[in-house]
């Protein structure tokens, strides 16, 4: 019988690379020099999805949580990327993910269901009314070198406009900043706002922004002080999908969606699954699960076992190694 050390395989598993084993009591040790960087494997998982192949991405990160199963982002990116390909190992993923870590769990579950939402959006011109506690998100468009707004970001304050008419009350977020001459897109369009008839006081302004990922993040942290999660968003067609899922992903609602009349008959097909990589690859990153991990580190969303860590962790990652048949152990 030949063992590695449970030492040495309990480190290899947290992330670590095993170049080795100490002696362990009349065992017969066998050394080795393990090249599985888990690290590694992550990255180029995450190159695969970035690339459209979604099967080799989630081959990828198999062999990553063969020797890393605490890397719980592994874990989040198998859940979201399994719903790519409607594979039944992203429900396991997501079981074991909630008992390791429910909050990166509810994280997953939100980039899921933030995808599914956004990919049946069909794109429409006409405000409709919506029930409950809700704020109407207009999503900037960059200025004109002067400062002044874009044609299309009008059409997008003008329909933020026409929706808050009927749902009155709501709060009214305005998101993008991109200065020009000193005007962000969030200043322009809340003074077009107020010089069209809007209550000043229902205008919300997010200004920090610069691309959709920070839109949603920002927009969703000043909601949750106001503690509202459902939103309307309003935008252009040909961003109505990508905003959706984003904002999803950031643990927002989309309740209701308007959009401008641009090129709108370009985009009344709802996304197929194979057609949902790319808005799936950005809501990952608005969730901020790690786009790339760094070699020789342990993952940063272990779970914290407080006292008796080594043991604890070390077992239980022995226990699965044995389990799933690790190439590490043994026997003649």
């Amino acid at each position: 019988m030949k063992l590695v050390a449970a030492a040495t395989i309990a480190v290899a598993a947290l992330g670590g690379v095993a170049v080795g084993s100490l002696p362990a009591d009349g065992v017969s040790v066998v050394t080795t020099a393990s090249a599985v960087d888990p690290a590694g494997l992550y990255n180029s998982a995450q190159s695969k999805f970035a690339g459209g192949d979604v099967t080799g991405g989630l081959d990828l990160l198999q062999q990553v949580l063969a020797v890393a199963p605490a890397d719980t982002d592994a874990l989040a990116l198998q859940a979201v990327w399994a719903d790519q390909v409607e594979d039944a190992v992203g429900r396991s993923a997501l079981s074991r993910l909630s008992m390791m870590n429910p909050m990166l769990a509810t994280t997953a579950r939100n980039v899921i269901s933030g995808v599914a939402t956004a990919a049946a959006i069909v794109p429409d011109t006409t405000p409709k009314p919506v029930s409950g506690r809700v704020a109407i998100v207009i999503l900037g468009y960059g200025l004109n070198a002067n400062g002044k707004m874009a044609p299309e970001l009008v059409n997008r304050v003008s329909a933020g406009k026409e929706q808050s008419e009927i749902t009155t009350g709501a709060p009214i977020v305005v998101t993008g900043g991109v200065p020009k001459k000193g005007i962000t897109e969030a200043a322009a369009m809340r003074t077009w706002l107020v010089d069209n008839g809007v209550d000043a006081n229902r205008i919300l302004t997010e200004d920090k922004s610069g691309s959709t990922v920070a839109n949603a993040q920002n927009t969703a942290e000043l909601l949750r002080a106001q503690g509202i999660r459902d939103i309307v968003l309003v935008t252009s067609p040909n961003h109505i999908r990508r905003g959706a899922a984003d904002f999803g992903a950031a643990g927002l609602r989309v309740v209701g969606t308007l959009t401008t009349a641009t090129d709108l008959a370009k985009y009344l097909t709802p996304l197929a699954k194979p057609q949902q990589s790319g808005i799936r690859l950005e809501a990952t990153r608005t969730a901020r699960i790690p786009a790339t991990h760094e070699a020789g580190l342990l993952p940063q969303n272990l779970p914290d076992t407080g006292p008796g860590l080594i043991p604890e962790i070390g077992g239980k990652i022995l226990q699965e190694l044995l389990k799933t048949g690790s190439s590490a152990i043994g026997a003649d």
